[in-house]
């Protein structure tokens, strides 16, 4: 049911982009930008409302609060990153290969991703200043951009020089 429901939304609202972009894009920025928002609102929930501002102390290390809010909305986003991309972003190529190699080339993409997004991240709130959530945010539009390409040829892809990897 589910399924059907973000199927029938996405096919509702494609004609509007029709012009703009190929469904695959559309799909990909659809239901990953729902996924985005939703990890993007877990960030700030958790960074604003539940965590401790100073951070936390585990075992002799500290921890800031937004690193935890990160690797939580992180391992929250990754099973329904999969599922939606694997339905209906890149659908067409969903039967090529098996869905354990998928996931763990998805896995491998988020990964980086989640490296990538703690960099920028850091960055954004240590050298240039910004507000935790507002550097999230900045820093997710980078790493969405680039997880497209490597989703698309790497974990979803036909057989393609990514293979070899």
């Amino acid at each position: 049911m589910l399924k059907n429901t973000i199927q029938y939304f996405l096919e509702l609202f494609y004609p509007l982009f029709r012009k703009l972009m190929t469904y695959e894009v559309y799909a990909y920025l659809a239901v990953g930008g729902a996924n985005t928002v939703f990890n993007i609102l877990l960030f700030a929930l958790l960074y604003q409302f539940v965590l401790p501002e100073a951070g936390i102390m585990l075992y002799k290390f500290h921890f800031e609060s937004y690193t935890i809010s990160l690797v939580v909305a992180f391992l929250a986003t990754v099973p329904t990153g999969f599922w939606l991309a694997k339905h209906f972003a890149f659908k067409v190529n969903r039967n090529h290969g098996k869905t354990h190699n998928q996931l763990f080339k998805y896995f491998i993409v988020v990964l980086q991703g989640l490296g990538a997004d703690y960099l920028l991240l850091l960055a954004l709130i240590t050298i240039v200043g910004l507000h935790p959530t507002v550097a999230k945010i900045f820093s997710t539009v980078i790493v969405v951009t680039v997880n497209f390409l490597l989703q698309k040829y790497f974990t979803f892809g036909l057989k393609t020089t990514w293979e070899s990897f």
